[in-house]
């Protein structure tokens, strides 16, 4: 029995955890895009998001009480991101999806945030878009 307690230790392939990607991107809603659609949106996101291991956050521009802009950053291991991704591109209620960073990241930026929000005025959409938007 104490050879089994001596030996060296066993290198299982394949229970690494999965490397780490992010997406950020920013898009202009195709309609009208009211604070309920908005609910209803994160609502089905942060399930989705739980469910896959997916985190992030959500900057929406907001002009007389209608979403006219967004930013995200989303992030998680390579194929869940990209299946999320793939639901967010396939949505109709977006257009002009302006990718600006795609790729591998070293840690989580929101680890803690199946989808966090934030409203912003015109006058910080710009600035909070890129500092979501940029490398960590």
């Amino acid at each position: 029995m104490s050879d089994l307690i001596d030996s060296a230790p066993i290198d299982i392939v394949g229970l690494e955890p999965p490397s780490l990607h992010a997406i950020a991107y920013v898009s202009t809603p195709t309609g009208s895009f009211s604070d309920r659609d908005l609910s209803d949106l994160l609502l089905a996101s942060r399930r989705w998001n739980a469910q896959y291991g997916v985190t992030g956050k959500l900057v929406v521009l907001e002009e007389e009480g209608e979403i006219v802009q967004f930013a995200q950053w989303i992030e998680g291991a390579p194929a869940d991101l990209e299946a999320g991704f793939a639901r967010i591109t396939s949505d109709g209620r977006h257009r002009s999806l302006d990718i600006r960073r795609q790729g591998p990241v070293e840690m989580r930026r929101f680890p803690d945030w199946d989808m966090a929000i934030e409203p912003v005025d015109r006058d910080t959409f710009e600035a909070e878009a890129d500092r979501l938007t940029r490398d960590p």
